[in-house]
């Protein structure tokens, strides 16, 4: 692994540990998603960005997609049946959708 992607990965992983704010309010929306699950997650986008563009920092966008996914697992291996009926599990969903009036953000 390259060193700029390894030191990266620990300054990400760093800040929510000492940061247990920022950690509570990102995965607050988001009931059943640890936060070991979202690094090893992360950690993927993470090379896969240094690998396409030679950059490794995570977008926001890209960490809401994260958590989303990971919710979305959450929600199919234990409340398939609520999550079918809401609507949080649908191949179509995605967190940011374009409409009429711009790019919104949905959580």
């Amino acid at each position: 692994m390259n060193v700029e992607v390894e030191i990266y990965i620990k300054k990400f992983k760093s800040f929510f540990e000492k940061n247990p704010e920022s950690r509570e309010d990102l995965f607050a929306t988001y009931p059943g998603v640890t936060f070991d699950e979202f690094m090893v997650e992360a950690e993927h986008v993470i090379k896969d960005n240094f690998a396409k563009i030679n950059d490794p920092t995570v977008t926001r966008k890209q960490i809401l997609d994260i958590l989303h996914q990971l919710y979305v697992m959450y929600v199919e291996e234990n409340h398939k049946e609520l999550g079918l009926e809401v609507g949080v599990i649908d191949d179509n969903f995605k967190i940011f959708q374009e409409t009429p009036y711009g790019v919104i953000g949905l959580n």
